[in-house]
């Protein structure tokens, strides 16, 4: 799940508590049962759903979508209470009212991922295609990650400006066993000639000629 849309949800006990004289363990488990098997309801979520109605997490989370299975357990006399039902139920209702809003930020931040997907495969298919302001460590990463291979070193040109991979050393002896991994640092040239991105010590502060 992306975490734009779990900033979305609640914690699912949160959303319980909403429920006056809830035992709050049980209903849990109930709501995750619900949701995931379908069980005791006879209504089974689509895949999409399941997984906007509850995130089985180290802290579970729900949203106005599984507050709506709750609502259904609650009166269908599935959860467990400490004192007899009530009929209105306003803070769940009102948390349950704003599905709509929920299902609207969720398809636009869907959407928006789906477009950065999409432009990301254009710019790895051209790197000429990029504008410079799209630069960054991570699409160079990514772009010379397709072009070169996994872990590869290396030159490219992205946006028309020269664009750069290397291997970013710990500063620990190498008999150390208690030494960090290597990792990649990705850095451009501006038009200006400026290095941008990752800074590391020891690497050119011009761009290698590309021949």
């Amino acid at each position: 799940m992306l975490w734009e849309i779990r900033a979305l949800m609640k914690p699912a006990l949160s959303v319980i508590d909403m429920i006056p004289n809830i035992h709050r363990t049980p209903a849990l488990a109930m709501l995750r049962r619900a949701v995931l098997d379908g069980r005791p309801l006879s209504t089974r979520l689509h895949a999409d759903d399941k997984e906007l109605a509850f995130l089985d997490a180290h802290v579970a989370m729900t949203s106005p979508v599984g507050a709506k299975v709750l609502k259904a357990l609650y009166t269908g006399g599935h959860l467990r209470l400490k004192k007899p039902a009530q009929k209105l139920l306003p803070a769940l209702d009102a948390y349950i009212a704003t599905e709509g809003a929920f299902r609207s930020e969720v398809a636009r931040i869907i959407a928006s991922e789906n477009a950065k997907r999409d432009r990301l495969a254009e710019i790895i298919a051209n790197p000429d295609c990029a504008d410079e302001s799209e630069l960054n460590p991570w699409l160079i990463d990514r772009v010379i990650s397709a072009h070169l291979g996994h872990g590869a070193t290396g030159t490219m040109l992205i946006a028309g400006l020269t664009c750069e991979r290397a291997e970013r050393l710990s500063t620990g002896s190498g008999d150390d066993p208690h030494r960090a991994p290597s990792d990649m640092m990705c850095w451009w040239f501006d038009h200006a000639g400026q290095r941008q991105g990752d800074a590391g010590p020891g690497l050119a502060d011009k761009p290698a000629s590309t021949g």
